[in-house]
């Protein structure tokens, strides 16, 4: 069902088609202005590398300081909390949601794992929304 009170931002460009290296490199830093979520759209064609990773960076302070995205889950009653990283490891084109983000600017940083080249390519476009 269509919800209209929906608001999405404009698209814009994240991370371009260079495959990034084996440590995280960070794409560009966007403002959520009134938004409460991101739609990523990830365009990921593998190459001779294992996976593509990512991780989201929010930060409340100008950009001074950015806290990774994290997940938490439960065993006998310990609540155990990591930080989030995704894993692609085959050629597609992703939707992902993150929601909620509550931070007044983000990044997306990515890597990929290989072990003697890396060929593929991924284009990461970010969509604010407001849910």
């Amino acid at each position: 069902m269509l919800n209209p009170d929906i608001q999405i931002g404009a698209p814009f460009l994240v991370r371009s088609t260079v495959i990034p290296g084996t440590s995280y490199t960070n794409g560009d830093v966007f403002s959520m202005d009134a938004h409460n979520a991101i739609g990523l759209t990830i365009n990921y064609v593998k190459g001779w590398e294992t996976s593509l990773e990512i991780r989201i960076q929010v930060s409340n302070d100008g950009g001074v300081t950015y806290a990774q995205q994290s997940a938490e889950s439960t065993s006998g009653g310990t609540i155990t909390v990591s930080l989030s990283e995704r894993t692609f490891s085959a050629t597609g084109v992703y939707s992902v949601l993150v929601n909620p983000v509550r931070a007044k600017l983000v990044r997306v940083a990515s890597k990929v794992t290989y072990g003697t080249v890396a060929s593929g390519s991924v284009t990461i476009h970010a969509y604010p929304l407001y849910v």
